[in-house]
């Protein structure tokens, strides 16, 4: 049976998923692919993750909530669906929650979280944010922590740019079978931005970074805002000037979960 619909997990903590759908019926309805949302309840009372399911994406939010919802019944739901061929993907938020453990903000007092969700669909844990590296505020809901960041593919050597706000890097286990796809290159340190794994018959991929973000839907953003705002137009027109680079990581990433025909 072919695989044939895209699901969006969006919920209870859940930020904006417009971009990401966006992006994803682009790229994927011209295959064919439909693109659809869902939530907990359809997980854990619905089996909605089947057999049709090519892709399961965990977007950006907060990892907590996604727990206090999806619970052990819901986390079983999915590590069901991709041992057995489906597909996780995990960006920033998504990325900590399919992580052994969770690290997050642990300097800052109001916004420390460490801890483990439980779903462990990738052998590493999720460290963040990458505030002081990016020279940027802790996590905020708005611009003031936001950065353009560059990164290495490995497999071709190329470099990239996409929207980073407060995603993870990752710090695989000794011994995890986990492939790195893409390095942060934070002046000349280099991080795990983007990772894979093999579980079962299925994949788990997760991104510290926001590769669903181009420049033009954080301009909507600002615009929408209605305030003039120096840092967040330099953050867009340096997302601007690599557009290209942000479209083509974008569509590397989606060649990894793209079928075969």
């Amino acid at each position: 049976m072919m695989r044939n619909q895209i699901l969006i997990y969006q919920d209870t903590g859940t930020n904006d998923i417009r971009n990401l759908q966006k992006s994803l019926e682009q790229y994927f309805l011209p295959q064919g692919i439909a693109v659809k949302t869902t939530n907990a309840d359809e997980i854990i009372k619905k089996n909605i993750l089947d057999e049709n399911i090519l892709a399961f994406f965990m977007p950006g939010g907060r990892a907590t909530p996604y727990l206090e919802k999806l619970k052990k019944q819901g986390n079983e739901k999915i590590t069901s669906y991709v041992k057995n061929g489906g597909i996780y993907f995990g960006i920033c938020a998504g990325a900590y929650y399919a992580s052994r453990k969770v690290s997050f903000e642990t300097d800052v007092k109001d916004l420390c979280i460490i801890q483990e969700c439980g779903l462990n669909l990738i052998d590493a844990d999720a460290i963040g944010t990458l505030y002081k590296e990016l020279n940027i505020s802790p996590y905020t809901r708005d611009f003031q922590s936001i950065a353009p960041v560059k990164v290495r593919w490995l497999a071709d050597k190329e470099t990239h740019i996409a929207c980073y706000h407060g995603g993870p890097y990752f710090k695989p286990a000794l011994g995890s079978p986990l492939q790195v796809l893409a390095e942060y290159e934070l002046n000349g340190q280099k991080l795990p931005a983007v990772v894979i794994q093999q579980q079962g018959n299925g994949i788990a991929v997760a991104s510290g970074l926001h590769v669903e973000d181009s420049a033009q839907s954080l301009r909507e953003v600002l615009i929408m805002l209605n305030k003039k705002d120096e840092h967040a137009e330099d953050i867009i027109q340096k997302l601007e000037a690599g557009e290209a680079l942000r479209s083509a990581l974008f569509a590397k990433l989606m060649s990894k979960i793209t079928p075969t025909r």
